[in-house]
C-alpha cells in the first residue's frame, strides 16, 4: 500500500505491449529509443518498489478512483524501448505511458485540451479489455532533469496483457481446474482477476477479488 500523499506531484501509469495492434490510436508517438536514451531512463530507476509484481491484475475502476483523488491526465504517449533483456539491443517493445498529476499543478497545452477527452477514453478501454501483471515504485521527483527534494512520483507498470475479449467482442473463456488439473463444471466460464488495482482511502493498493 502507498499513501497517495507520498506522490504529491504525479502518478505514471505505463503499459508494455508486445502487440502494436493494442496500442492506443491517439496519443502521440515519440521517435524510437536510443541506446543513450535507455542508458539515461536506467540512471532514473532508483526507486523503492511498493507493489511486488503480481498477475491477473483488472483496472476496471482504477481511472475512476484515481480521479476523485484529484489526479487528472496531463499527458500521454507512446514510444518503442529498447529491450533491456536482450545483449545486442536490437529487441524492441512498445510503451505507452499516461501521466496524471494532481489537480493542484495541472497545466494543459491548448494542444492537449483537444484530444485529452479521447485519450482518458483510450486510457479507460486499455484497463477494461485486459488484465495486467503490476509493478510499482516510488520514485523521486524530477523536474528539469533534476531532483527536487521532498517531491516523489508513484510508477505503475503493467506487463504481460492477458485479453479479456476475444477480437470479435466475446469474452475469453477458460475450464475452470481442479488441484489435479481437471476441469471442473458444465462449460469453460470467462476469465477473471485476481486482484484489483484500486485508489482506496488516498492509497494505492491490490484488493483481492
Amino acid at each position: 500500500m502507498v499513501a497517495s500523499d507520498s506522490f504529491n506531484r504525479l502518478v505514471l501509469v505505463q503499459f508494455s505491449f508486445s502487440n502494436s495492434d493494442a496500442i492506443p490510436q491517439v496519443v502521440k508517438r515519440l521517435k524510437p529509443e536510443t541506446t543513450e536514451e535507455q542508458a539515461e531512463r536506467k540512471s532514473h530507476s532508483n526507486g523503492v518498489l511498493v507493489i511486488e509484481p503480481t498477475a491477473n491484475v483488472s483496472l476496471v475502476d482504477f481511472l475512476g478512483e484515481l480521479e476523485a483523488a484529484e489526479f487528472e491526465i496531463v499527458d500521454a504517449f507512446y514510444k518503442e524501448r529498447i529491450d533491456p533483456k536482450d545483449p545486442r539491443k536490437k529487441r524492441t517493445y512498445h510503451t505507452v505511458r499516461f501521466t496524471f498529476a494532481h489537480r493542484e499543478y495541472v497545466d494543459l497545452s491548448d494542444e492537449f485540451k483537444k484530444v485529452r477527452d479521447v485519450i482518458r477514453t483510450e486510457f479507460l478501454e486499455v484497463c477494461k479489455k485486459a488484465m495486467w501483471r503490476v509493478r510499482a515504485f516510488l520514485n523521486p521527483y524530477f523536474e528539469d532533469g533534476a531532483e527536487v527534494a521532498g517531491l516523489s512520483t508513484i510508477c505503475i507498470n503493467l506487463e504481460g496483457r492477458q485479453p479479456l475479449f476475444l477480437p470479435n467482442g466475446q469474452p475469453v473463456v477458460v475450464w475452470q481446474k481442479d488441484e489435479g488439473g481437471n476441469r471442473m463444471g458444465q462449460a469453460p466460464i470467462p476469465l477473471q482477476p485476481k486482484y484489483y488495482l484500486r485508489v482506496v482511502d488516498h492509497a494505492v493498493q491490490l484488493e483481492a477479488a
